[in-house]
């Protein structure tokens, strides 16, 4: 396991580190039903918050390991019963005769396995998505590994049923489509793995449950913008995205190599993302050049943006801090209630719905390929994104309708 020095810590708003641990299931009745718990350190210097957080941590795993629920049965009784599952098994599965045929693993070696195979192959989110799943259904299961054929469909769908009271369908869809892949190489690859796939055929419609986002009303982007105060990251993070119509970790993601001239004209290049078609060049509009231009003065670490260069997650996300600040900013500015479908991804849509209008007068629609060249959206199977110079449209063509977005009449 890597070693993560900053684990348990977070920044609040003020830039105060905070201590946060996760407290397990058969803890919250002793925290008020509290699932985090969760200590200013009243430091905002790093290395006095890791002594706070070291005390605290060390205190907290004691009575995490004193209040640990016991197995039932003696310990001579634990191993009897390992022992009897172990011989069931063998009794159904003899030993084939001449050369030793390789036997399917358990759950944690099948994921490593699977990691191995596909490190290379798949995003680090979709594998951190994987890791997250194996961890969740051991923990529901109380095991620390289990082999796969224990793993049955009534097991699978009474998780399923608890998840769905506690998770968003889309994140029970992950967890779905993670494990199946699991159980898809191992039938794959081995003779005795299980040939049905329990995980499959559940009918969760994940897409169905997705909030389809709302742009924000004139004079509430303005509200917004006022309310996250003298916080100039996150207003440079929302002017890039307002005109760029890049997606929050696109922006949070830039590096100082992220920002080029092509062309002659000042560009983002996104070299990754959510899709294949993330990877694309986005011409910078001319209302945000010199913020750019500032922000290239002073990089942290090669990042543009401070809290994004300390952000250090297994998924490589780099905008869970920006993610809750701009959101804590809309709840103060508009209110809780009506609100729920704005968010940072809304100002995405907004630059869609300007460039497909075609600006503020509406006299000059862009091609839909071309929009989907700038949002970095699938443009169809015959034409492909790969560097610039393979495009569709130049820089200076596609500099043309970015400069179409405005936010005048919103602003106001």
């Amino acid at each position: 396991m890597i070693y993560k020095r900053d684990r348990y810590l977070i920044l609040d708003p003020c830039g105060v580190y905070l201590v946060r641990i996760s407290i397990p299931e058969y803890m919250r009745a002793f925290f008020c039903g509290k699932r985090n718990f969760l200590k200013s350190t009243g430091s905002r210097d790093i290395r006095q918050a890791r002594l706070f957080r070291d005390a605290i941590a060390v205190e907290f795993a004691r009575l995490r390991e004193q209040l640990r629920p016991q197995p039932s049965g003696s310990k001579v009784e634990l191993i009897i019963n390992d022992l009897r599952r172990i011989g069931s098994y063998a009794k159904d599965n003899p030993p084939q005769m001449g050369a030793p045929v390789q036997a399917c693993s358990s759950l944690l070696q099948m994921r490593d396995l699977y990691l191995l195979q596909f490190g290379d192959k798949r995003k680090l989110t979709t594998l951190s998505k994987t890791n997250k799943a194996v961890e969740q259904i051991l923990v529901h299961l109380k095991r620390g590994d289990i082999h796969l054929r224990e793993i049955n469909r009534t097991v699978v769908t009474s998780w399923l049923d608890k998840l769905k009271k506690e998770k968003a369908l889309q994140t029970v869809q992950n967890y779905i489509s993670s494990l199946a892949q699991i159980w898809d190489l191992a039938r794959n690859r081995y003779h005795d793995a299980p040939q049905d796939n329990p995980w499959r055929g559940h009918g969760i419609e994940a897409k169905s449950s997705k909030i389809s986002y709302e742009v924000f009303a004139p004079g509430e982007l303005a509200k917004v913008f006022a309310a996250l105060g003298d916080d100039t990251e996150m207003q440079a993070v929302t002017q890039i995205g307002m005109y760029s119509g890049m997606r929050l970790n696109e922006i949070c993601s830039l590096q100082v190599g992220n920002i080029r001239e092509v062309e002659g004209i000042l560009c983002f290049e996104v070299k990754e993302g959510k899709t294949k078609s993330a990877a694309r060049i986005i011409p910078i509009h001319s209302k945000i050049i010199p913020l750019v231009k500032v922000l290239l003065e002073k990089p942290f670490d090669g990042f543009l943006f401070y809290h994004a260069s300390i952000t250090d997650r297994a998924d490589g996300k780099r905008s869970t801090w920006h993610t809750q600040r701009f959101m804590r900013a809309k709840r103060k500015a508009l209110g809780e209630a009506g609100t729920e479908r704005k968010v940072f991804h809304s100002l995405r849509h907004e630059v869609a719905q300007q460039l497909d209008r075609g600006g503020v007068d509406g006299r000059n629609p862009v091609p839909e390929d071309r929009i989907a060249l700038l949002l970095g959206h699938e443009r169809g199977k015959t034409e492909t994104f790969k560097t610039y110079s393979k495009h569709a449209a130049s820089p200076v063509e596609l500099s043309k309708y970015v400069e179409l977005v405005s936010y005048e009449s919103l602003m106001q």
